[in-house]
């Protein structure tokens, strides 16, 4: 009897130990979530506020300039919001059909165009700004060219679209999977033309998530730095201005409208976010007798028709670029085609005088060191997160929380960092700096990729038969949730790796003298050395198609 009771005691002791074990990681990963992902991503706030006199004099009453900064910030954040939402606009256009025919459809080349919506996810954006200005600039037409009416130039515009259009497609896709048939297939049957079923049945399901993708792709629009940087010329938008401003020493005025982003991008976020759990019911009576009459009079022909022409619209503005870009390389890489002369030439730039191989090399090596510690770091913080959010109900605030890295524009996160770490006077601007900067993005991206891999599979369903079996809590996670998790863990770590490969308006900020290779391709372009552009452009373009072949094979479906 007493062995009995003093066996009981060293299972009671021993689930204690476990249990206090348990909490004390939780904390830890809580207050690693907290010093290397939150608080760098919103320090800015914190330094305008406690710097506010400073800030102000500065921006609103300089006692030389007076208010010209207020003026410049918004001439700045007026160009940026009328690119985004211009772009959005763009984006919805041609994101809701395609999303609705890769969910729905079967077609010849369906996986390649998946394909194209995410290589603009792992593409470095100084690269694929590189191959816009190269395919579009030499024609004068478009070079510089100026929408009226909303007063936005054209290549910015062209890149935006490009960039953000994945951000809708991606998720609009994936929520069209996830519904059933059943309603489309029952108004189907009922006589519903297709676009009548999509408005009526289809349309108020993922209206939600429609709000949810327009939000990431308007934010994402607006924080847009490395192409940008490529192709605005004389134009400066607002993220463009953050970087210009700290390499002027102006604080002031780069930590302000740094601050007008945060706020703006997180007060976009935090409705889209409560409307994404919300469903809806889309009814105006008026307005619907009137679609109605439009819908039942458009050939049927003329929907299959638009939809080939989006189609051709989405692989003209990725793959042209793209395909300049190989064209032009392969031209210079003897000789400048229109002199003749040898100095004008990539084999030249390359190993010649410029010596440029050698700078390409050295990027090189520090972008692979920056992604592979950013990504092996945040991978294996996302995971310990991951357990703490399905398994804790407060797990969705920290959920909620880590999407304030991916929606806040790059260069202000950049900025943000720098304050953030500069201030504790252990790190400076240098590839650490840049590694600690990349952690704070590349968590979330992991995270919400495992994530969906968890919900999808339902893994909590296996664990809890695992734990009735007797299973211990470390033996469930090794043997049935990671094992699981496993391809949702190497897909998250991969774009994340790409992501971070690419990166490029944060990165100028913190990088110090370390220069990545994405930074380079803009160091190039301003420096006019275009052949070594090219090269390193097509270069990193390579690259990402890697990427994506590796992000494919993972994710393929069994």
């Amino acid at each position: 009897m007493g062995r009995g009771n003093e066996e009981g005691c060293i299972v009671m002791s021993y689930a204690k130990l476990l249990s206090r074990l348990k909490v004390i990681l939780t904390v830890i990963i809580i207050i690693c979530l907290l010093v290397f992902v939150i608080f760098p991503s919103i320090n800015v706030l914190a330094y305008v506020i406690f710097h506010w006199k400073n800030v102000y004099e500065e921006v609103f009453n300089n006692p030389y300039i007076g208010d010209t900064y207020w003026r410049e910030i918004q001439k700045y954040l007026s160009l940026s919001f009328r690119i985004s939402l211009t772009a959005v606009v763009i984006d919805l256009i041609l994101g809701i059909p395609l999303s609705y025919i890769l969910a729905r459809k079967k077609f010849p080349g369906k996986s390649i165009i998946e394909d194209l919506v995410t290589l603009t996810l792992v593409l470095p954006t100084s690269g694929f700004g590189f191959a816009v200005l190269l395919a579009w600039s030499r024609k004068p037409l478009y070079g510089n060219f100026i929408i009226p009416i909303i007063n936005v130039p054209f290549l910015i515009l062209l890149v935006h679209v490009a960039l953000t259009l994945p951000y809708v497609v991606k998720t609009l896709t994936a929520t069209l999977r996830s519904l059933e048939e059943s309603y489309e297939i029952v108004s189907r049957s009922l006589g519903a033309r297709t676009i009548t079923t999509f408005r009526k049945v289809t349309l108020p399901m993922i209206l939600p998530s429609l709000v949810s993708c327009v939000t990431l792709a308007l934010t994402r629009s607006l924080g847009e730095t490395g192409a940008t940087l490529v192709v605005a010329g004389i134009n400066v938008t607002a993220s463009i201005a953050i970087v210009r401003w700290v390499f002027e020493f102006k604080m002031g005025p780069a930590t302000f409208i740094a601050t007008l982003l945060i706020i703006i991008c997180l007060a976009l976020l935090l409705p889209a976010e409560k409307f994404s759990k919300r469903r809806v019911h889309l009814q105006v009576k008026n307005l619907d007798k009137v679609l109605l009459k439009i819908e039942r009079k458009v050939p049927k022909l003329l929907g299959k028709v638009a939809l080939i022409f989006i189609i051709l619209i989405f692989v003209f503005i990725i793959l042209y670029p793209i395909s300049i870009m190989v064209f032009m390389t392969l031209r210079y890489w003897q000789r400048d085609p229109y002199t003749g002369r040898i100095e004008g030439g990539i084999m030249y730039q390359l190993f010649g005088p410029p010596a440029y191989f050698y700078k390409i090399l050295n990027a090189t090596i520090t972008s692979l060191v920056v992604s592979t510690l950013s990504t092996f770091i945040s991978t294996f913080l996302a995971l310990c997160l991951v357990f703490i959010i399905v398994n804790y109900r407060w797990g969705t605030i920290i959920r909620g929380l880590l999407k304030i890295p991916l929606v806040i524009p790059t260069s202000a996160l950049g900025l943000s960092s720098l304050l953030y770490w500069s201030s504790t006077g252990l790190v400076g601007p240098s590839v650490w700096l840049t590694i600690l900067t990349h952690i704070t993005f590349s968590v979330p991206i992991i995270l919400e990729t495992t994530l969906s891999t968890y919900e999808s599979i339902n893994i909590s369903t296996l664990e809890d038969v695992a734990r009735t079996l007797g299973a211990s809590p470390y033996d469930v996670i090794e043997t049935i949730s990671i094992p699981l998790l496993k391809r949702g863990i190497l897909a998250g770590a991969v774009l994340a790796f790409a992501h971070s490969l690419g990166e490029t308006g944060a990165t100028f900020l913190v990088m110090g003298k370390d220069v990545t290779v994405s930074v380079l391709v803009v160091n190039l372009v301003e420096s006019l050395a275009i052949p070594a552009a090219l090269f390193t452009s097509l270069y990193l373009t390579l690259i990402s198609l890697a990427l994506l072949i590796i992000v494919r094979f993972i994710t393929r479906e069994y």
